[in-house]
Parts: structure tokens; sequence; C-alpha cells
């Protein structure tokens, strides 16, 4: 028998059509109406429109945002749109694998990276012929190698002018991010960080690029604290999370970032001392990651997460299987056109003196 009580608390499957074409009863197509109407259809086309739907509600309310990065984006030529997305206020903080924070730096520097095909190329002849590949697409390896080189200039930078023995992570990525500047470097992922005041953490910067620069670095120095630059983070998430307005995650692929976002809520529930959880009120994660091999990038933020009080029974939890090459450009495409192309997050300016506020206490000598 049917519950039609029951059935009126649920949302309609709504079947999809070309918008714009006969029929759609509208008109007009976009990319922010595709995704609201897939909202309303089903599988992962309906969690990318939910996902759509809850960034909104993050950039619209005054939550802290922080995003995560992982896999291969910036070698996929996705790091415009996470620097679009800091330059108009849609992400507070930023966490990175050290690929993800460097790698823009190739075609920023004139390397161009060239596709392959990735089912019938010879990685033997592309070693022979000085070539790294990344699945379908590939650059010349005198130019990786050249990057990293580049990079131990700032090593030797920062050995001359940061006068103390130790350095947060965080603050070693903003002086990364402030050298780059001048270079004439302004649109890499750590200058544009540095530049409007999104602090940038690399809990992971030895893998990757930075090792190879800090290695073939003349002089080096100062020593990169990674265990101050968690006590920072927490400092800014201590701030924003309940009774605060809150704090939101969204995570682009899964790894290091991932952990380092969520576990900072379990880490303030133990600094309060309190046996209430401290989770995130809102996360959306794009990942291909699957649930059922126990790894922590394809543990479901709206299910397993919440057994360890990272992410809120309550929250706007949304887990989308799917690859974030496509889901990322989509979404953002999307938020440009509902906002358009010259909006600001009204909360930005307020949240990034909380978490400069934040940032300097932690820093402060005890």
């Amino acid at each position: 028998m049917r519950d039609e009580r029951v059935e009126r608390t649920w949302p309609a499957r709504v079947p999809l059509r070309v918008l714009g074409a006969e029929g759609d009863g509208h008109g007009g197509a976009s990319v922010a109406r595709l995704l609201g109407r897939m909202r309303e259809s089903a599988f992962q086309g309906r969690r990318l429109g939910e996902a759509f739907e809850t960034w909104r509600w993050m950039i619209d309310g005054e939550t802290l945002i922080a995003l995560g990065l992982a896999g291969s984006l910036a070698s996929a030529g996705l790091a415009p749109l996470v620097a679009w997305l800091v330059e108009r206020g849609y992400v507070d903080v930023l966490v990175s694998t050290s690929a993800n924070a460097t790698e823009d730096l190739l075609e920023a520097r004139g390397a161009r990276v060239l596709q392959v095909d990735p089912e019938h190329v010879d990685d033997a002849a592309l070693w022979r012929q000085g070539y790294y590949r990344f699945y379908d697409h590939v650059v010349r390896a005198r130019d990786y190698d050249a990057m990293e080189d580049f990079l131990a200039g700032f090593f030797e930078h920062l050995a001359a002018t940061w006068r103390a023995p130790a350095i947060a992570g965080v603050a070693f990525t903003r002086e990364l991010g402030a050298w780059l500047e001048a270079q004439g470097l302004r649109g890499t992922l750590a200058a544009v960080c540095a530049r409007h005041g999104v602090p940038l953490f690399v809990p992971a910067a030895p893998d990757g690029p930075l090792a190879e620069g800090y290695r073939t670095a003349a002089r080096k120095g100062p020593v990169v604290d990674f265990f101050a630059d968690y006590a920072q983070a927490l400092a800014v998430m201590n701030r924003f999370m309940p009774p605060g307005p809150g704090t939101s995650a969204i995570f682009v692929g899964g790894g290091v970032p991932k952990d380092f976002i969520q576990i900072t809520a379990t880490s303030v529930c133990a600094i309060r001392g309190s046996a209430e959880a401290c989770p995130h009120v809102a996360a959306i994660q794009l990942t291909t990651d699957n649930t059922v091999f126990g790894g922590l990038g394809g543990a479901s933020v709206a299910t397993e997460s919440i057994s360890w009080g990272k992410e809120s029974p309550a929250g706007r939890n949304v887990m989308c299987f799917t690859d974030f090459t496509v889901a990322l450009p989509l979404l953002c495409q999307g938020l440009s056109e509902h906002y358009g192309p010259r909006h600001v997050r009204p909360a930005r300016a307020s949240i990034a003196g909380e978490v400069a506020r934040a940032l300097a206490g932690a820093a402060a000598p005890r």
C-alpha cells in the first residue's frame, strides 16, 4: 500500500531534456541551469547537481571554506580554475599536494604540455626522447627538471632573507608565493594565494618538485616546521568551528589534503576537551576512489567520516564519484554563470581578517 505521507517528503525525480530544445519550457541553455536540472536526476549526475547547490550554499553563507587538492590536477591544466576560486573568495583555505602547488609553474614558465594517446604510447621511447608522461599528456623532461632547478632559487632566497631558524609550512608557501610574484609569475597558485591572504598548506611538501629544488639549492635553511603548520591550521579551524559560523570542506580527490582538513575537526574537539564533536558543517568530495577498499580517499563524507566526528550527521554532505577533470570545470562554469563575472563572495573580507588574526596568534612566541 502506498504511503502518500512518505511520498510527500521525497523530492521528485525529473526526466532530463536538452536545455533550450522544444518542450524545455524555459528556453536558453547554460551550465548553471544544466546542473540545476541534474540535481533532480539520478546517480552521479544528481550528486554533481547537489555539489553545485551545496557550494552555492557555502558561498552565500559565512562558513570558512577549505579546499583540498589531490591528483594530477595542475598537470591537467586545472590550476587556473583553482586560482579563479581563490580570487573570488569561493575558498578561504587551501590544502594541496606538493605537485599541485608547484607544477603550474611549467606552463607559467613557457613549457608546453602535449597530448598523447595513452593506449598506444611507447613509454620506453618517451624516456629515450626525453619526455615525462602524466597518463595522456607529456612534458619535456628538460622543462620539468628546469622547473625544479628554478625552485632551488627560492630556497636560496629564503635562506638569505628568513632570519629565524625555522618557518611554519604556511609561512613557507606564503614566502614562495611572494617570491613567484616578484619573478613575474603572479598567475601561479602560490602567488595568487599569497596576494589574497589565503593560507596554502602543503603538508607533504617534500613529495614533489620542492624536494628536488631543496636538494640542489646551494644554500639551505630555515627548517620547515610542519607541526607548527598544523598548530596554525587548528587555530584557524577552532576560530570558525561551532559555536562559530562553521567550517565547510571541498575535496578534489582525496589523499593527504583530505585527511589534513578532516582531522582538524577531531583535533579541535580534543583541544576543547569536549565530548561533543566539532565537525565540518558541509562537505563535498569529487573522487573516483572506491569506498570498499578501505582507503580514506573513498571514505564517504556522508557516512564513514561522521563516525570520527569529521563531518556532521546533519550536514550538507555530498559524495560525488566522478573524474574531477569533468566535474570541476562544470562546477566553476556554473558558479560563474550563477553569480556573474565580477562577483566576489560577500563574506570574503571578514573571513580573511579572522583567518589572518588566527594565524598571527598561533605564530606568536609563547
